[in-house]
């Protein structure tokens, strides 16, 4: 999760830290920070997921009850925040979670949604609106042309560039130096139901690749360690496990998720496969703005073929950031004035 590293340079600094969150987000952060930090379970906005590809549609007839959820986590949310009358509130993604502007901060890498040029600049005249409630949009990407996010979080329309910081990659994953014998590592990541989708297509193809594949499953309600033909599987590995993994990988296969992709600039990956989640705008975006720069190939999960996949991988350089998770959090710090 991109927001560790600065929970905990917040927490090193010597701030009492309260955390809204909620499901395996929530779970994950207990564990890493325990009782250091007072916790409180919030419902997140509901986010319609579909086997089907149109996504955007499906969010579009979902509209009525997206906005109800944001309005009830909203509910709850504010009275948490007047209760605990908190100097600063920071928001990674979630818009219920403010205080007043000049307090608040959100961290957010979409301030544009990739779609039709029309609609596109109707939503982000809505983000805009919606993100003034926050004095500082702290945006998890660098501010020229060689940025990760593309038009997502740059060339903005209706955003003031004096309440855009862009910071720089987060990643809670470090690069380590240890032995590469791990041929290919697939993270296979939520949400429910394209997860399940994508893990029976990678085990159907995964068992004829050459060498050792290591498959994480990204289902925390599996322990289960499965190994066949030269295949072990993982139905759910910790961040931890996740960072080795990685780190003994030569090759990596994931979706595109932003901050999948930034943990792959961090780790200084190379070669690596993407494939988006079908109807997922934003990721589908990254795959395609990706492979246009020469960073990473990407295929689409209806037409995937690992091997031959694999094999148009090869040319492709990655993304070498300018500067990494050590020196954005330096820069949060300054940002959000809690560097003591």
């Amino acid at each position: 999760m991109r927001n560790m590293p600065l929970i905990q340079a917040l927490l090193e600094n010597g701030h009492h830290l309260e955390i809204i969150s909620t499901g395996r987000a929530l779970t994950v952060l207990k564990r890493r920070f325990g009782d250091v930090c007072q916790y409180h379970d919030v419902p997140s906005v509901f986010c319609p997921y579909t086997e089907s590809r149109h996504l955007t549609l499906n969010v579009l007839f979902s509209l009525p009850a997206i906005l109800f959820s944001l309005h009830q986590a909203r509910r709850i949310s504010e009275r948490i925040i007047r209760k605990g009358r908190y100097d600063v509130v920071i928001s990674d993604c979630r818009l219920d979670v403010y205080d007043q502007v000049e307090n608040s901060f959100l961290i957010n890498h979409q301030l544009r949604i990739k779609t039709f040029f029309g609609a596109q600049q109707v939503i982000e005249a809505w983000l805009c609106r919606m993100m003034s409630r926050y004095g500082k949009v702290i945006v998890p990407d660098f501010p020229h042309s060689e940025n990760m996010s593309g038009v997502l979080s740059h060339d903005l329309l209706f955003f003031d560039s004096d309440r855009v910081a862009y910071i720089g990659i987060l990643s809670n994953l470090k690069k380590r130096d240890c032995k590469k014998d791990i041929d290919c590592f697939i993270s296979i990541s939520r949400p429910e139901p394209q997860r399940t989708v994508l893990e029976r297509k990678i085990l159907a193809h995964a068992r004829f690749l050459p060498g050792t594949i290591v498959i994480a499953g990204g289902n925390p309600d599996i322990t289960e360690v499965k190994t066949f033909s030269g295949v072990t599987y993982y139905g759910y590995l910790s961040p931890a496990r996740q960072e080795e993994m990685m780190n003994r990988a030569s090759f990596f296969i994931s979706r595109s998720g932003y901050t999948t992709l930034m943990e792959l600039a961090e780790m200084d990956m190379k070669a690596a496969l993407l494939i988006p989640m079908p109807g997922q705008t934003e990721q589908e975006y990254l795959a395609d703005y990706y492979e246009s720069r020469g960073w990473f190939h990407h295929t689409h999960q209806d037409r995937l073929s690992l091997q031959t996949d694999i094999e148009a991988c090869q040319g492709f350089k990655g993304f070498s950031p300018p500067w990494r998770t050590e020196e954005s959090v330096r820069k949060f710090m300054d940002v959000v004035g809690c560097r003591r």
